[in-house]
């Protein structure tokens, strides 16, 4: 039985090693169940650079219509001292949030409503752009060039008379 299994095993491993000369593939990529060598390493995506964010700017209401009812605006209100709230935002209520450097990280409770589980979220956010009327944000689980405009909302205030 050995006599059959020495050959088999010696044919085998002169078999993988007949590439002569060839070199060794620098990364591998997988996709499905497939395995397929790349002579080049896979250049990684371009990050875009970071943004200075004034923290001052961000305490406020901030919204953006609903998806498909331009008339409801929904959002997120950023109270100063770390404080968050949902607007218009059933089954998420956010109650806190912090910035690390140009990402805003929205912690919140998830699964309000109708369902039976509630479980704690965080939404990240690298800002794009802020100023004291637009706040522009990138999604980090969103497609790369998907962008979401919020404009601060501003509440009348009573003139008394």
């Amino acid at each position: 039985m050995t006599r059959i299994f020495l050959p088999a095993i010696l044919l085998l491993a002169t078999a993988c090693n007949s590439g002569e000369g060839e070199t060794h593939k620098d990364s591998v990529a997988i996709t499905g169940s497939d395995t397929v060598f790349i002579d080049q390493p896979l250049e990684p995506v371009p990050v875009k650079d970071s943004v200075y964010i004034d923290s001052t700017l961000l305490p406020g209401r901030w919204v953006q219509p609903a998806e498909g009812v331009d008339t409801l605006m929904m959002g997120f209100h950023l109270r100063k001292g770390g404080k968050g709230a949902s607007i218009m935002l059933e089954s998420l209520k956010y109650q806190s949030w912090n910035l690390k450097k140009d990402t805003l990280l929205l912690h919140a409770l998830a699964g309000y409503g109708s369902a039976d589980t509630v479980f704690l979220q965080t939404d990240t956010f690298l800002i794009r752009e802020l100023s004291d009327t637009a706040l522009r944000v990138h999604p980090v689980n969103a497609a790369l060039d998907h962008v979401e405009t919020f404009t601060r909302q501003t509440t009348a205030k009573k003139k008394k008379q």
